[in-house]
């Protein structure tokens, strides 16, 4: 048993923040009573965005995707005193033993992780700060829904296959109109026949879906769930009127608290695109600070590597490396670390509202057939994964 006081800061809590922040957090309960562990985030809550698709046409559904932060570590309290901690708040500033939150605190660190996440359009973010703020955005925009006759999808992705069939097959008299600049839906990394199974299955439900076509998005536009009747204009010429309007094409990372630290070291740590540099070992890519890492949307992995599967696997691997860390410095001793296997999706299940859906696994594509229906419905369609979250939580967190 170690008496060390060692404490570890984790910023951005959801897929791998979580991930790293409970497996840390069990050493307090297993040979290092004095370990601690704070976790940040902006919001009062996690919310499971994964399954935001169903939360737009399932209102209590929507209600079970918000978690509390306050409640995810109280498992591993090694004592009646708590030691781990939630701080509501944005990280503003990196330091090389400090950072700094927008509630003027400055905390130290001994390791700091770094899963601060990208950020997208509403329903995929919820821009709220209390979870019955989120739970209430979310409810208004499943009304506003209700109350559309004409819904515009624009972008072709997983998220936006998953909405538009969500909403056709909860509505099947509304309009709905999916619109995407490729030449096919889906990410392009996965086989043509799911794409192609996706365009099927969406016509089914009634889904207009046009390929080739990029709206013209107004500056002053808001994606927000509100119903707005609005016309919209492609590249083609084409008007498209809706009610209401979804944009799910891409995210888009912040990462300015880094600059501070780029300023001290006198190099840059972040790519073109925001996503900060790292190691093959998902540590900070610069010698002079090993105990930062970075994990998820945030890092500069590639596309392959950004998503909710992979983020929860650099979570195991951040989380590893952080406990040889701690581990060998009882001992005196170099860590050896592992790295991250550079592996990218290659299995993707997309619902297609309730019962349809399109698979791709070992490199087999399930497109038109109804394997992809069985399996899809089955593994992900019924509750988006949502089940599997709540198991990281107390009963209470989403009370």
């Amino acid at each position: 048993m170690s008496s060390r006081e060692i404490h570890v800061v984790v910023v951005g809590i959801s897929t791998a923040g979580i991930g790293v922040a409970r497996k840390v957090a069990a050493l307090a309960t297993n040979g290092f009573p004095n370990l601690r562990v704070t976790i940040i985030d902006k919001n009062a809550y996690t919310y499971h965005s994964i399954g935001a698709p169903r939360g737009i046409v399932d209102k209590e559904f929507g209600r079970s995707l918000f978690f509390r932060l306050d409640t995810l570590l109280t498992e591993f309290e090694a004592s009646a005193k708590p030691k781990h901690r939630f701080i509501q708040a944005l990280l503003t500033n990196v330091n090389k033993e400090t950072i700094e939150l927008s509630t003027g605190e400055t905390l130290e660190f001994d390791y700091l992780v770094l899963a601060t996440g990208a950020e997208n359009t509403f329903p995929g973010n919820v821009n709220a700060r209390t979870l019955e703020d989120g739970r209430a955005k979310l409810a208004r925009l499943y009304e506003n829904v209700q109350a559309a006759d004409n819904v515009l999808v624009i972008g072709g992705g997983a998220v936006g296959v998953e909405i538009a069939g969500e909403i056709a097959d909860e509505y099947p008299n509304k309009r709905v109109t999916l619109v995407h600049s490729a030449s096919r839906l889906l990410p392009l990394n996965f086989k043509e026949g799911i794409s192609n199974g996706a365009v099927h299955k969406l016509r089914r439900l009634g889904v207009e879906v046009v390929l080739n076509e990029r709206i013209n998005i107004p500056a002053d536009i808001q994606f927000d769930g509100a119903v707005r009747p609005t016309t919209l204009v492609g590249r083609s010429g084409r008007e498209y009127t809706s009610d209401i309007q979804f944009l799910a094409t891409g995210t888009k990372v912040r990462s300015e608290y880094m600059a501070t630290l780029e300023q001290h070291l006198g190099t840059s740590l972040r790519e073109k695109n925001g996503t900060i540099k790292v190691k093959p070992t998902l540590q900070l890519a610069t010698n002079a600070l090993s105990n930062i890492f970075v994990a998820g949307d945030v890092n500069s992995l590639p596309g392959g590597a950004k998503y909710a599967v992979k983020a929860g696997e650099q979570a195991q691997l951040v989380a590893a490396n952080l406990i040889t860390m701690i581990n060998c410095d009882t001992k005196s001793a170099k860590p050896v670390l592992q790295n991250w296997d550079n592996s990218v999706m290659n299995m993707i299940a997309v619902p297609i509202g309730k019962s349809l859906g399109v698979l791709q696994a070992s490199g087999i594509a399930f497109g038109k057939s109804c394997v992809g229906d069985i399996v899809v419905s089955r593994v992900k369609a019924k509750d988006y994964f949502v089940s599997k979250r709540a198991k990281e939580f107390p009963p209470n967190a989403n009370a």
